[in-house]
């Protein structure tokens, strides 16, 4: 059993979708859609992105991203809750 973070845990291997392994001991975190701060999270991290210089791909990821969460929280209103 790997551990994600204080709160999640996974039983299978982590990849990317190319296969290479995520290192067992590299800090990972997990946030879900039901995350209420979610949404202006992911749009800082997009902004520190752009400001970065990231790779169009990346940008154009995390806008779909975040659009698919939006929708989901919009669909789901009574699902939505703060950190805990």
């Amino acid at each position: 059993m790997r551990k994600i973070d204080g709160k999640y845990q996974t039983s299978g291997d982590i990849t990317k979708l190319d296969g290479t392994p995520i290192p067992e001991d590299e800090p990972l975190i997990l946030f879900r859609a039901h995350d209420k701060l979610l949404v202006p999270l992911l749009e800082k991290y997009n902004e520190l992105c752009i400001n970065a210089g990231c790779h169009e791909g990346q940008i154009n990821l995390m806008n779909q991203r975040i659009n698919e969460i939006k929708t989901w929280q919009a669909a789901n209103q009574d699902k939505l809750k703060v950190p805990d």
